[in-house]
């Protein structure tokens, strides 16, 4: 029998096993888009399922937003009740909504796994309405999928996600070597964020930066940017002021993602951060080492 068709009907009977059985509570949750929203997506399910010890199960996709494995990046959580799946390509016709893409299986396989499905647009509503934890606690086999947080779980994440040894020894070097006491995040997104190009130009970054100079001689700035472009300009105006770390986080390799949790853990460790409007990876380097975050933006 055909791979697809041997789990769909594994599946399938776990499923049918399920409906036959006494209600049991579990949240399964698949967190998308970039490592940030991944990030604050899990981080609020893990302390929400705590408070009720109920067991959770992520199934962590590695696709174009964010091509590497979970445990490529992280440690597990310490969670005793917490299960990290690596999804694979069948996945997504069971924990992904119903789309084209899933050739709309979701609709019929979901049910069988699932007593409750809450899918983006529903989970943004329910949080916005005030219903989505009673709908998780009353909601039986709860399947998530979702990019936002809810709760004020926030300071959990440096609890929560914890880097790969290597990962976590560079960047601690790395601070050792190059921090001075009054070292300051800069964190300026470009590329495909057309919100941030807009709305947090690059001559607010530059005023911030010169006022802060004009407060502390000692200032140093790490600059953390998706476009080496800008990262060559702030060298330009700023000499040696700037620290930053020649690499390319690029969403669609092993080593471009380890880049970004690198990058996102040395901002973790500055003073203060200056961040880019629309820009959740500034909030959660910001949350990670609890410190002030100053979001630039053009007055509307």
């Amino acid at each position: 029998m055909p791979l697809l068709q041997t789990e769909f009907l594994i599946y399938f009977c776990i499923g049918l096993f399920n409906t036959t059985i006494v209600k049991t509570r579990e949240i399964t949750i698949t967190p998308y888009g970039g490592l940030a929203n991944r990030m604050r997506a899990m981080n609020s399910v893990i302390e929400f399922a705590k408070l009720s010890s109920i067991p959770v199960n992520v199934v962590w996709f590695s696709n174009f937003e964010l091509n590497a494995p979970f445990g490529e990046l992280f440690e597990t959580p310490d969670y005793s009740l917490l299960r990290v799946k690596e999804a694979s390509c069948f996945d997504r016709f069971i924990y992904r909504s119903p789309r084209r893409h899933s050739l709309w299986l979701p609709l019929f396989t979901a049910p069988f796994l699932f007593d409750t499905t809450i899918y983006s647009a529903d989970f943004v509503r329910e949080r916005d309405n005030g219903t989505l934890a009673d709908r998780i606690l009353n909601g039986g086999r709860v399947m998530i999928e979702s990019c936002y947080d809810f709760g004020n779980y926030g300071n959990a994440l440096s609890k929560n996600f914890i880097p790969k040894s290597d990962i976590l020894s560079w960047v601690d070097e790395f601070v050792k070597d190059s921090f001075t006491s009054n070292t300051i995040g800069v964190h300026i997104r470009r590329t495909d964020n057309d919100e941030s190009i807009k709305n947090s130009p690059l001559s607010l970054f530059c005023d911030a930066m010169h006022r802060e100079i004009e407060l502390c001689d000692d200032t140093k700035f790490y600059v953390a940017t998706d476009d080496m472009a800008t990262k060559r300009e702030l060298k330009e105006i700023f000499g040696d002021r700037i620290l930053s770390i020649e690499t390319d986080c690029n969403r669609n390799s092993l080593q471009g993602m380890k880049e970004a949790v690198k990058e996102m853990w040395i901002l973790s460790r500055t003073s203060k951060i200056y961040g880019s409007f629309y820009s959740s990876y500034s909030e959660i380097a910001s949350q990670l080492g609890n410190i002030p975050l100053h979001i630039l933006q053009k007055e509307m």
